[in-house]
């Protein structure tokens, strides 16, 4: 009898275990769950898509024809309501039963919007799937100023986009530098130079969200009032789990997986945003790729583990190229050593957040002998080269 498949969730965790588990397997049912309406998309192309120039068909991952082809039963707009391990069935809304012999979550995650006070009292965005993106757009029609809270990589592209939309585009993010968990305050100071036409302001703490009118105000604890008719929040995401919850199955902040992405619940795997292994979740499109690739091969007998996947952080915006991976000396130290690509050879001091930034230039962080990060500003040409020499370093030397 041939298996049968149940994959929750259509973005590319999701859509990676089906791939997997038709190349393992040639002839199973395979039913592949969407709680959008739209095809499987880029969601990272969210945050970069032109706001006058959107199109869904330069977004979408593969064809409907392709789907037909894989023999993958793709369900749009159809949500997952129960799961039940011991039986072997998932419940979708409507009240239809589907068994499985192997099921696999790839529900992702969800923006988390911070309780600010007066949070429900003003309209504002946040981008996670294609509608959110329509109705910023929506939104931004008539406005002229967009605050955007928080200056993470989402944040900052969106920003990129509404400041190219025509509208005056403010940044506002808590920490006292943009990206610390990703990049030193050294890479992160001279982003912030070269940000084309925004206005970044760090550690700000909001205190407040009220609106007069037409016009929001993002009120901060210091007493400034940031004024804007846009209003976009990206501050993280939380993986959804209530699926898995449900189900009796163990989560943390996210499904805790093993390297093989199964969960406690026998018979049922996890990948992508909604997974944790070891404790982290970088929730990352390479992290759901190979996640889904690794969580599909074995639901359909095959044998795979997961080691990880690549971090890198790649910010492309008009004017700014911005690579980076690894430990940039965020916690400051005198244990580093720094090699600036324009000196030619190392060059030991303390890391210094006062320290400004060197535009065009790259940086490789030594700890002792060992290389354990790398930046390049600018120019990106020797952006493969220098990551493949870091996780060469990272996996000692092979």
């Amino acid at each position: 009898m041939d298996k049968r498949y149940v994959v929750i969730g259509a973005g590319i965790a999701g859509l990676s275990a089906a791939e997997a588990i038709r190349r393992q397997d040639s002839r199973g049912r395979i039913v592949l769950l969407s709680g959008e309406a739209e095809l499987p998309y880029a969601r990272p192309m969210l945050s970069k898509a032109p706001l006058l120039s959107m199109e869904l068909k330069k977004l979408s991952l593969r064809q409907p024809s392709w789907y037909r082809s894989q023999d993958i039963d793709l369900r749009l707009g159809v949500m997952a309501e129960e799961l039940d391990p011991g039986a072997g069935t998932v419940t979708l809304r409507g009240g239809e039963r589907l068994a499985y012999d192997k099921c696999v979550l790839a529900t992702g995650a969800r923006n988390f919007i911070p309780p600010f006070p007066g949070r429900e009292e003003v309209p504002l965005c946040d981008v996670r799937t294609l509608e959110d993106l329509r109705r910023m757009r929506r939104m931004a029609e008539g406005s002229k100023r967009a605050v955007i809270i928080g200056g993470g990589v989402i944040g900052l592209e969106v920003a990129a986009e509404l400041y190219h939309y025509g509208l005056e585009t403010t940044v506002l993010e808590a920490m006292d530098y943009l990206m610390p968990r990703l990049i030193g305050p050294k890479t992160s100071d001279w982003l912030r130079a070269q940000l084309p036409g925004l206005h970044v302001e760090t550690g700000v703490a909001v205190a407040g969200l009220r609106r007069e009118g037409q016009t929001i105000f993002v009120d901060e604890k210091n007493g400034r009032s940031w004024p804007c008719e846009l209003l976009v929040v990206s501050c993280g995401v939380r993986a959804d789990t209530a699926l898995a919850q449900q189900a009796g199955i163990a989560c943390e902040r996210a499904i805790v997986v093993n390297e093989r992405m199964e969960t406690s619940a026998e018979g049922v795997y996890a990948c992508g945003d909604c997974a944790q292994f070891q404790g982290f979740n970088a929730a990352l499109w390479s992290q759901g790729q190979e996640q889904g690739r690794v969580a599909g091969t074995n639901a359909a007998g095959g044998c795979a583990v997961y080691t990880g996947c690549d971090t890198s952080l790649v910010l492309n915006l008009d004017g700014v190229a911005l690579f980076a991976l690894g430990d940039l000396g965020q916690s400051g130290g005198a244990d580093y050593e720094i090699e600036e690509s324009s000196w030619g050879q190392r060059k030991t001091f303390q890391v210094d957040p006062r320290r400004p930034a060197v535009p065009g230039r790259g940086l490789r962080v030594w700890k002792g002998e060992k290389l354990v990060g790398v930046s390049l500003m600018g120019d990106l040409t020797k952006m493969q080269a220098w990551k493949t020499q870091l996780l060469k370093e990272r996996d000692g030397g092979k």
